[in-house]
């Protein structure tokens, strides 16, 4: 197979597997069993493929893949899948399954977008454009979930303040129940989270490759891992109600604020995005 096709597949099966952990982790979140039997079909998909290739890697190569690094990295996603569909079908542990196929879904993504894999220099500058891309249109994505996130957090606002103060006018009926809106609020809060991730596991890969290791100094990769991690705490909260809903309200509002901060002021004192610019 050329290095090209086997680019795409690794592709497709990274992307389905993304979206597997997307849905174990809405489902950890808002927890909907729809979600996560659909969940559960991608990651069986992406277990089924992976063992066809390790089994044809195995028929061409006479040994598994084990030998390096990179193989290793593959192998050992494959067996984070095994184990965590045993966990789904004995258990009801949805965080740690989660958690086991958040870290798997990492070592994929490093197997996938490894360059020494690759045997041609087109086929090495093509995956890094593909990395590159996919990073860039994830984390533009993640951005727009959490200012529809936010819209949602304020019309939460504007309907609670018409509650307190009983105008039930045309404006009023207009807007969705509170209950409505603070669902949508931590569903797209929960899609933005994941796409950030996502974005950001990727992006990283992607400046190692590029610059080495002082990637982990760079100002938008640490603004970045901050916005994840306050994001982190805010679904925490959300998903817990430790706090009145319309401080959570008030609070998604100024998480956005601060993604945008990130997003607009800090990318001009980046080292890594100026160079992708």
């Amino acid at each position: 197979m050329s290095d090209i096709f086997m680019i795409r597949l690794h592709e497709a099966i990274l992307f389905i597997y993304m979206l597997s952990v997307a849905c174990y982790f809405f489902d950890f979140v808002q927890k909907n069993n729809r979600v996560k039997k659909i969940g559960f079909m991608m990651l069986v998909t992406v277990f089924v493929i992976q063992t066809l290739l390790i089994g044809q890697f195995v028929m061409e190569a006479g040994r598994f893949p084990v030998q390096t690094i990179v193989e290793g990295f593959y192998f050992f996603t494959w067996l984070i899948i095994l184990i965590s569909i045993i966990l789904s079908l004995s258990t009801r542990s949805e965080l740690i399954t989660f958690m086991m196929n958040l870290i798997g879904f990492i070592f994929m993504a490093i197997h996938t977008f490894q360059p020494v894999q690759y045997n041609s220099d087109t086929a090495v500058s093509h995956m890094m454009n593909e990395l590159l891309m996919i990073h860039v249109t994830l984390a533009i994505t993640a951005y727009v979930m959490f200012l529809i996130a936010a819209l949602h957090a304020l019309l939460y606002l504007i309907q609670m303040n018409n509650l307190k103060k009983k105008k039930f006018n045309q404006k009023f009926f207009r807007i969705n129940d509170l209950a409505s809106i603070g669902r949508f609020v931590g569903i797209f809060s929960v899609a933005g989270f994941v796409l950030l991730l996502v974005s950001l596991i990727l992006g990283i890969q992607w400046g190692l490759i590029l610059i080495g290791g002082t990637i982990w100094t760079d100002s938008k990769v640490i603004g970045s891992m901050i916005v994840l991690f306050i994001y982190g705490v805010f679904l925490l909260l959300f998903n817990q109600k430790q706090l009145k809903v319309n401080i959570l309200m008030e609070i998604n509002i100024i998480l956005f604020l601060i993604c945008m901060i990130n997003y607009l002021l800090l990318s001009r004192y980046s080292e890594f995005h100026q160079l992708m610019n």
